[in-house]
């Protein structure tokens, strides 16, 4: 007896709807699918990009033995261009039509200010935004876990170095959005607590570099002794360049943000002397043993090094550690649990600061120092 048209339809319709639902679920008996929105195009593009080679390399050797608890871990990453609009746009895709199960590393301080709301109202696990504005910690969120320190602890670091040297006269430049402002906030309130002078000179610069000539002239009229950039990616090496060509030559400092072997490849010898705060240990140095383990698999895989690669392969290792914890029958309140449980627990020469009541997981800041293309502490 031949079945009516109509019944195998629907039963079409019935078994795709069914498949589609299954592809959907953030995890099953071998997968779990985590998301992360950033710049995979635009001046930003590099440093997301070495971010996120550390967190595939940590995976790939995860799931390269089996998964966790027998499943594997799939990052599923959208281009935002560093356009918040954009970034919003992601994270609500991801969480909303892909369901994934967590968001990790989602990039930038305004994608952030737009996407961890998102996550807060869906309930999503949000592990180590790449951000280290104070305004986006406080206050904290029950699901949101922070890992790298604060950029106002990145700032201070920087300003106490130059108190200790008796530098007074300090200029300050921005890009010109919410990371910018962070920064700018960071480095007042630090003068401010140490009792020093304020800055003699700020000048703000679109991350695109737009502005930059009227940016850098207003720095080179205060003739500072120091310039600290909270700037990132290719306008670094645009600020860099344009005091050099107004024979400016102050003591330069970066946060950890400026893509460190970007800044290198570009400017050479021009870069000897850059100061630049770091949230992680050297990744070239084998002081610690997460970068011993960092170093190993990017020679297995060929990969380069780089500061912000080895911040992503210690968030992917601090993120499968919490899956482990979270147990065989994972959830997300179990996850968000185990992040909790993780304080004191030693990623390889860092131990963890996590509690109920602190979502930040380390306040490692160290400067290190260009020189003749290499990084010396």
């Amino acid at each position: 007896m031949t079945m009516p048209r109509s019944i195998l339809m629907l039963v079409a319709l019935l078994l795709t709807a069914v498949s589609l639902q299954l592809a959907a679920q953030p995890v099953t008996d071998n997968r779990i699918r985590i998301g992360q929105s950033g710049p995979q195009t635009g001046p930003l593009a590099e440093l997301n990009g070495d971010y996120l080679s550390g967190i595939t390399l940590y995976l790939n050797a995860v799931n390269a033995e089996g998964g966790v608890h027998g499943r594997r871990v799939e990052l599923l990453t959208m281009d935002d261009a560093y356009d918040p609009v954009l970034a919003e746009q992601n994270v609500k895709n991801l969480i909303e039509r892909e369901q994934v199960f967590a968001l990790l590393g989602v990039f930038g301080t305004g994608s952030n200010s737009k996407t961890i709301p998102l996550a807060v109202q869906a309930n999503v696990p949000y592990f180590a935004p790449y951000t280290g504005a104070v305004s986006l910690r406080e206050p904290a969120h029950p699901n949101v876990f922070h890992l790298r320190a604060s950029y106002a602890h990145e700032v201070e670091t920087i300003i106490r170095h130059l108190a200790q040297s008796n530098v007074t006269s300090i200029a300050l430049i921005h890009h010109a959005d919410p990371f910018g402002e962070a920064g700018l906030q960071a480095a007042q309130q630090a003068l401010e607590r140490l009792n020093r002078p304020p800055l003699v000179a700020v000048a703000s610069v679109a991350s695109s570099g737009d502005g930059m000539d009227e940016a850098v002239a207003r720095i080179a009229e205060a003739n500072p002794a120091a310039v600290i950039m909270v700037s990132a990616g290719k306008v670094s090496s645009m600020i860099i360049r344009s005091l050099k060509a107004r024979d400016q030559h102050p003591m330069l400092f970066g946060l950890s943000v400026v893509s460190s072997r970007e800044l290198v490849a570009e400017l050479g010898q021009a870069a000897h002397g850059v100061v630049l705060a770091q949230v992680t240990p050297s990744p070239f140095r084998i002081d610690h043993p997460v970068v011993r383990d960092y170093q190993r698999m990017a020679k297995s895989e060929r990969a380069e090094y780089s500061y912000a690669g080895l911040e992503g392969f210690i968030a992917a290792k601090v993120f499968t550690e919490a899956l482990r914890r979270a147990g065989p029958e994972l959830t997300r309140s179990g996850l968000l649990s185990a992040f909790e449980e993780l304080g004191g627990w030693d990623v390889g020469g860092l131990k963890l600061n996590y509690s109920r009541s602190n979502h930040v997981g380390l306040e490692y800041v160290d400067l290190s120092v260009i020189s003749h293309g290499r990084f010396s502490h």
